[in-house]
């Protein structure tokens, strides 16, 4: 049976929160790429996220949240509190998680990834009163940047797709390491260490990706 695509309405929050509650896993469209998502204290549900994505090494889930709400999940420290600040922004951030956080989300790994690419996801996490895990609706080297692309990837394993049409990026935001005692970039996305610098002031690169 093929997921339902429904463009966003007046009733899309009450729709997804009810269907997550569920313990439904949907595809939200965000700015960066589209996403699986699931309820983070449904941990059938974040299990059945898992096997639809299908990772081909072991790995944590993102959460999506902001900074009135982060702490619920993860440790925050003063450098991560200041790109917080900027949310929404399209960058994920590695940062120690919460004892709280089952298995399924974790991976086993002490770190999450943390994320609030734009404005829809940031006014949704607050509508939300549970956390919503995700991960990007990609398969491969192919990215679902409209529903088209997720339906044709994952419309027989989701029951439930928002249609919030192109990704303004198309690609996954820029990971940045808040673990570390100097904030670090990791892998590079839709924004530059210049466009991070005077948000994060001290953000560094590692060696390998100095030129």
């Amino acid at each position: 049976m093929l997921s339902q695509v429904v463009k966003p309405s007046r009733n899309l929050v009450t729709e997804i929160e009810k269907r997550l509650k569920a313990g439904e896993v949907i595809i939200l469209p965000t700015d960066t790429v589209y996403a699986l998502v699931a309820n983070g204290y449904d941990r059938e549900a974040v299990n059945r996220l898992r096997q639809i994505k299908a990772f081909p090494c072991p790995q944590p889930l993102a959460i999506f949240t902001r900074k009135e709400k982060a702490e619920e999940v993860v440790v925050v420290n003063q450098a991560a509190l200041q790109m917080m600040n900027h949310f929404p922004y399209p960058v994920t951030m590695i940062m120690p998680a919460k004892a709280n956080l089952a298995d399924e989300i974790t991976g086993g790994f002490k770190n999450v990834f943390v994320s609030c690419p734009d404005r829809f996801i940031y006014d949704l996490v607050m509508e939300i009163p549970f956390p919503i895990v995700g991960t990007s609706a990609a398969f491969g080297d192919v990215k679902a940047t409209n529903a088209d692309i997720a339906v044709r990837l994952f419309g027989d394993k989701v029951s439930y797709i928002v249609d919030g049409g192109k990704s303004q990026h198309g690609r996954s935001g820029t990971v940045v390491d808040f673990t570390l005692e100097i904030p670090t970039i990791m892998t590079f996305g839709t924004v530059s260490v210049d466009d991070l610098r005077p948000l994060v002031p001290g953000i560094v690169l590692p060696s390998h990706m100095m030129k």
